[in-house]
């Protein structure tokens, strides 16, 4: 499969961000799923949301039976579990969006200009027939189209060329949706 031009692809050695040029940010686990622990407000402009892994319902993966995600990252943020809360790694992109990764494993997604406007979070059952197919993941989407003229300060910058609207969420077959803590519309 060739690389998608519009996207970037992150990761903390464990999990994988993907930050679409047209808005979204997906936070992708093959080992469990994930919580939305904390949200708010960072700046009279901004918003961002933290996710976590779920711990009681981490899913039982050797790592032997991982199947890599395609794409190698553009950048990747090492993690020392003994640095706990403090901020590893940011990438940062030209529409303000950011994302941080956390020592203990947790994912901060924001904006520096924009308001949340729904964090999709799903998960998929393990099957006998598709090991690689557990996890997680949680998109998320921003309003409006204002892009801050400073950018945060960063490790790693993603060039967002232009406001494309974002595609709808949805599940795909053997996902489920969870709806704790979630912004946005509630689907049925």
């Amino acid at each position: 499969m060739p690389p998608n031009a519009k996207r970037t692809i992150l990761s903390n050695g464990a999990d994988r961000v993907t930050v679409f040029h047209d808005g979204r940010v997906k936070v992708t686990s093959s080992s469990h799923v994930w919580d939305i622990v904390d949200r708010g407000r960072h700046s009279a402009l901004g918003q961002y949301v933290t996710l976590a892994p779920a711990p009681a319902r981490h899913a039982d993966v050797r790592a032997d039976d991982r199947e890599a995600a395609p794409g190698t990252p553009d950048f990747v943020a090492e993690l020392d579990a003994e640095l706990g809360s403090a901020v590893a790694g940011t990438a940062a992109a030209t529409n303000g969006t950011f994302v941080q990764f956390v020592h203990d494993g947790t994912i901060i997604v924001g904006n520096d200009g924009r308001d949340l406007a729904e964090t999709f979070n799903t998960g998929r059952e393990a099957t006998e027939e598709a090991a690689a197919e557990r996890g997680g993941a949680v998109t998320v989407t921003f309003k409006g189209s204002y892009r801050p003229r400073d950018i945060r300060e960063h490790d790693w910058l993603i060039e967002i060329p232009v406001n494309e609207k974002p595609f709808s969420n949805r599940l795909y077959r053997g996902d489920y949706e969870n709806s704790e803590n979630k912004v946005g519309p509630h689907r049925r």
